[in-house]
């Protein structure tokens, strides 16, 4: 069977790979032990074990006779590793065909060594085979060997390079094309024009939306110059109330003598409750030949009152007895 061909359509097929010593001077290869059989590394992972009897080995070389071409043998693998590291592949030999041997496995025979092989094994300078082959998936029965290589490593087992193989040899199921029924189609443009209803419906609500955020802005600017015009309208006004209170205490200290005339400037510089403080404080003007106030007079004519106020307000007696003069 070509090694491209399906081997068991309804099963799932993997990929491994086992190492046996090789014989100096051999023109036969020990290439699977018969099962069930682990590797020492715990594989297979994915069955119980790999399985080979006398019966799946007959299928296996049935395989292995209806190829056309013979089956490499090359050195660590490189036929599986050339597209890694570029390296010209180079045959160590080929074979033909497979026996069973009851008891012992699965031999490859009839050998063809190439080159210096022969000697190479003869010498133990390569020791060991590393077979390839597939097995099923399902009960682990070995299906078909694709190659062994000549190595010295036989911890090369686990190749890197099998998942990459087994792409080559694996067969690719099918893609069947998903089918629909004339109901199931109407259901779908149904459903198709229901959303497009329902985006263009969704589409108006956000115009309308982003209206009513617009006009909410507008209102929202134009009540903050409100609020802010009313502020200051507020403000202007009680300035100007003080302003206006202001004027009419220093008019009315001015017309009961509390304010000499003389003060009048000063007065006008103060603030209001400086002002008010200082007013509060000062007697009316007293009738002409009379004194201020009731307190005795002290000094440059002024009550001690009058005197204590012209020390707070920070203005010389002085001053403030010549103003009344």
């Amino acid at each position: 069977m070509p090694p491209n061909t399906p081997t068991a359509a309804a099963e799932s097929v993997a990929l491994a790979a086992l190492v046996f010593e090789i014989d100096a001077g051999a023109t036969e290869a020990h290439l699977l032990p018969p099962g069930p059989f682990r590797a020492v590394d715990g594989r297979p992972i994915d069955v119980t074990a790999w399985q080979l009897d006398a019966a799946i080995a007959g299928r296996v070389i049935t395989r292995q006779r209806a190829r056309s071409n013979d089956t490499l043998i090359d050195f660590e693998h490189q036929s599986l590793r050339a597209r890694e590291n570029g390296k010209r592949v180079e045959a160590a030999g080929w074979f033909r065909d497979l026996e069973w041997r009851e008891g012992r496995g699965l031999y490859a025979t009839s050998i063809r060594w190439v080159g210096d092989t022969a000697q190479l094994i003869a010498d133990r300078k390569v020791r060991y085979v590393s077979t390839v082959f597939l097995y099923s998936g399902t009960s682990g029965e070995v299906l078909e060997i694709l190659s062994f290589a000549l190595t010295n490593t036989p911890a090369l087992d686990g190749l890197d390079a099998l998942a990459e193989l087994a792409r080559s040899f694996l067969p690719t199921p099918p893609v069947k094309e998903p089918t629909m029924t004339p109901e199931q189609i109407a259901a779908l443009s149904t459903e198709r024009d229901t959303l497009k209803s329902s985006t263009a419906a969704l589409t108006a609500e956000v115009g309308t939306l982003k209206a009513s955020v617009a006009a909410l802005t507008t209102e929202r600017d134009t009540l903050q110059a409100s609020v802010a015009a009313a502020a200051a309208e507020k403000v202007t006004a009680a300035l100007a109330a003080e302003k206006q209170q202001h004027t009419d205490l220093v008019t009315a200290a001015l017309g009961d003598g509390r304010l000499p005339p003389t003060l009048k400037g000063w007065a006008e510089k103060q603030s209001l409750a400086a002002l008010t403080e200082f007013l509060g404080a000062a007697a009316p003007l007293a009738a002409a030949g009379g004194r201020q106030g009731g307190g005795a007079p002290a000094g440059k004519g002024l009550t001690a009152e009058e005197t204590a106020m012209c020390s707070r307000m920070g203005v010389s007696a002085d001053e403030y007895a010549k103003a009344k003069a």
